[in-house]
C-alpha cells in the first residue's frame, strides 16, 4: 500500500461497503481496458483514482487532433503518441504505485485470449462490433466478466456481460480479493446470447460516422467505471442481464432486461 494510503482513500474507507477490505480488493484487482478513446479516458481516470492497482491497456491508435474534443487524457502536445503510453504516464503520475502494462496493437483473434485472460474484469471502450465480439468470445471462454459501453450522437449504453450474478450482501461480506464472489456458477448473459450476429455492413453507424457530443463520453465512461468498482467490491445493482441507456438531451435513463436470443438457454 502507498505511504499515504489512509489519506488518499479516506473518502472510500469511510464507506461501510468499502472499508479496508474493499480498498485492498481494489489494489489487488487486475483490469484490462480495450480502447483508450472517449470512453477509455474517464474509465482509466476514475479507476486509477479509486485505487485499482493493476492495468493492462490495449490500443493501437495514436493521438490525433480530432480526439481532443472528447478524449480528455490527451493534449495537443500528445498528438502522434500512442494513446496507451500517454495513459500509462497519467496513471503513474496520479499514483506511482499502480502497475500498468501497455500493448500498442489492435485486439485480434490471435491475441485476444492471451490479453484478456490476464484480467479479473475487462472493459470494452472500443467503437466497433468486431472488437466487441472478440472481447465477448475471449471473456466467455475464460469466464471473465466484461463491461460494455457504446456512444453515438447524444445517446449511450452500458451493460455487464458474463458476470457472476449472485454475490453476498454488501452489509455482510468480508472482501479479501476481487475473486471473492466467483464461487457461484451462475453467470449472466454474454453479448452473443443477446446479439447473436453482428449487424450488416453500414446498418449501424459508429461514433466517427454518426458524431458525438464530447461530454457524453465522460458520462458513459463514468458509468462503466462504476460498474467495474461495483463488481470488484461486490456491490449489488450490477448491470448484469440488463442494459442501461442514457439520453443526453433530456437526461432520461432507461434500464431494460436483456433476453437470451441464442441457443444457449
Amino acid at each position: 500500500m502507498e505511504p499515504d494510503f489512509l489519506d488518499r482513500y479516506q473518502r472510500q474507507l469511510s464507506l461501510r461497503a468499502v472499508g479496508m477490505g474493499g480498498q485492498r480488493a481494489l489494489r489487488a484487482a487486475r483490469v484490462t481496458i480495450v480502447g483508450l478513446g472517449g470512453l477509455g479516458c474517464p474509465v482509466v481516470q476514475y479507476l486509477a483514482a479509486a485505487g485499482v492497482g493493476n492495468f493492462l491497456l490495449v490500443d493501437a491508435d495514436r493521438v490525433s487532433l480530432s480526439n481532443l474534443q472528447r478524449q480528455i487524457l490527451y493534449t495537443q502536445n500528445d498528438i502522434g503518441r500512442f494513446k496507451v503510453e500517454v495513459a500509462k504516464e497519467w496513471i503513474q503520475k496520479q499514483n506511482p504505485q499502480i502497475i500498468v502494462e501497455v500493448y500498442t496493437e489492435m485486439l485480434s483473434a490471435e491475441n485476444a485470449t492471451a490479453y484478456l485472460a490476464l484480467a479479473d474484469i475487462v472493459v470494452d471502450c472500443t467503437d466497433n462490433f468486431a472488437a466487441r465480439y472478440l472481447i465477448n468470445d475471449a471473456c466467455a471462454s475464460a469466464n471473465k466478466p466484461w463491461v460494455y459501453g457504446s456512444i453515438a450522437k447524444f445517446e449511450g449504453q452500458v451493460a455487464v456481460f458474463n458476470a457472476v450474478t449472485t454475490t453476498p450482501e454488501v452489509e455482510n461480506h468480508n472482501i479479501t480479493t476481487p475473486e471473492f464472489s466467483q464461487h457461484s456458477a451462475l453467470r449472466s448473459l454474454n453479448y452473443r446470447d443477446v446479439f447473436s450476429k453482428p449487424p450488416g455492413e453500414g446498418e449501424i453507424q459508429n461514433c466517427a460516422e454518426a458524431g458525438v457530443l464530447g461530454a457524453l463520453a465522460g458520462i458513459i465512461g463514468s458509468f462503466q467505471a462504476m460498474e467495474v468498482l461495483k463488481w470488484i467490491l461486490g456491490l449489488h445493482g450490477l448491470l448484469a442481464n440488463q442494459m442501461l441507456t442514457y439520453n443526453a438531451i433530456d437526461h432520461s435513463i432507461v434500464k431494460f432486461q436483456l433476453v437470451n436470443n441464442s441457443d444457449r438457454k
